[in-house]
């Protein structure tokens, strides 16, 4: 019954969303379909609420999501952002190969809707490109590193799950991130390799806003500061930069906040699954219906990573099941379907921002990506199942 509740709430919002095209619209009627099946969650939604506008990470993300809008107003706005992208055009022979270059470097820090960071960089620089390849550049390319960069909060979780170093699990999981990358590059952007050229000294000049995204991230990595405050010190030198142009990024950052009511309808989800058990039900009926440990491994993840939008949360609920069940050589298996879980997930942050920015199906996104996640998760099972 639970399992059967969380996928019809997620056709649900599919549904809607193909009749509607309005997200917030989808994602409420997938809410309520979910609630209504799940009656718990009626009972408990004045909790279920308080619990989501309490979650510190849904405090930080309001901020987080404010000042990327914010960051990305003040390079438009000041024109940095068209001659950065001007510069990184001259510097690759293809469009592509700098819209995918992007988003892959902002990759190396985790942070709340990442994809969005990079979401009016892409814009920018893809010009040759229509907005459902931009959408699909920018979030499969965001997302390739977390198959096994070592700074994402899921593998510290798979590490002390596991007890396994840390490096250890990252050197494992490095060919799939290579197989993830390179069908991404060849699926999305043909068989061309990437080339660059020799550019002036003033198109150099014309890159230092990397520099700032680069920065936020040595701030996140090296000196452990939360998102937020990173971005927020970084909006601020970029602001004292550019002073000239803080009225109208504020204005035009200040339009774009339709999207917190989606944000909140996210965070009551996973408050649903995370607080009432949801998920945890979902895994026992799963278990106790007879699947094999590998399909446990690999179905139980999926849809929790689908139901949530959040790896640790796939990962946390999954892997004490796998390991209860004598299967730790599954674990590596855990992880990668609880990212792609999460990367077929309609409220994932990252698809729901970007795709709000873009004004993208997420449908459309997701068939875009179908073939390199169909890809990269064979490659997976066929590297760590054994």
């Amino acid at each position: 019954m639970t399992v059967l509740s969380v996928l019809t709430s997620l056709a649900s919002v599919v549904l809607f969303q193909r009749l509607t095209k309005q997200l917030i619209i989808s994602m409420i009627a997938g809410f309520l379909v979910f609630a209504f099946v799940n009656w718990q969650v009626i009972l408990h939604l004045p909790m279920i609420f308080l619990n989501s506008v309490r979650d510190p990470s849904f405090i930080t993300l309001l901020p987080s999501v404010f000042l990327i809008y914010f960051l990305g107003e003040l390079m438009a706005a000041s024109q940095d952002a068209e001659r950065f992208s001007q510069s990184v055009q001259r510097l690759f022979q293809s469009s592509k190969s700098a819209a995918a270059f992007m988003p892959a470097v902002v990759g190396l820090m985790p942070m709340p809707a990442g994809a969005m960071f990079t979401a009016p960089i892409v814009d920018q620089i893809g010009l040759q490109m229509n907005a459902l390849d931009k959408t699909a550049v920018n979030y499969w390319f965001r997302h390739s590193l977390e198959f096994f960069w070592p700074v994402y909060p899921a593998m510290y979780l798979l590490a002390s799950l596991t007890g396994t170093p840390l490096g250890m699990i990252s050197v494992k999981l490095f060919p799939l991130f290579l197989v993830s990358f390179l069908i991404g590059w060849v699926y999305l952007n043909g068989f061309t390799l990437p080339k660059v050229r020799n550019i002036s000294a003033q198109d150099w000049k014309n890159l230092w806003p990397l520099l700032v995204i680069l920065s936020t991230g040595f701030m996140i990595l090296v000196f452990k500061l939360e998102g937020w405050l990173s971005l927020l010190i970084a909006c601020t030198f970029y602001a004292l930069v550019r002073v000239q142009v803080i009225l109208k990024a504020l204005a035009n950052s200040v339009r774009k906040l339709d999207i917190f009511p989606i944000l909140l309808v996210v965070f009551l989800y996973k408050h649903s699954m995370i607080d009432l058990g949801i998920g945890q039900r979902m895994s026992e009926e799963l278990s106790k219906s007879g699947f094999s440990v590998l399909l446990i491994a690999i179905s139980l993840p999926l849809v929790i990573g689908m139901s949530t939008g959040i790896t640790s949360a796939a990962l946390g609920v999954c892997l004490p099941i796998v390991l209860a069940m004598q299967a730790d050589h599954l674990a590596m298996i855990t992880y990668i379907f609880s990212v792609i879980g999460v990367l077929l997930s309609p409220v994932h942050l990252c698809l729901v921002l970007t795709c709000q920015y873009f004004k993208v199906d997420f449908l459309r996104v997701l068939r875009r990506v179908f073939v390199p996640i169909v890809v990269t998760s064979i490659a997976g099972l066929l590297l760590y199942s054994w």
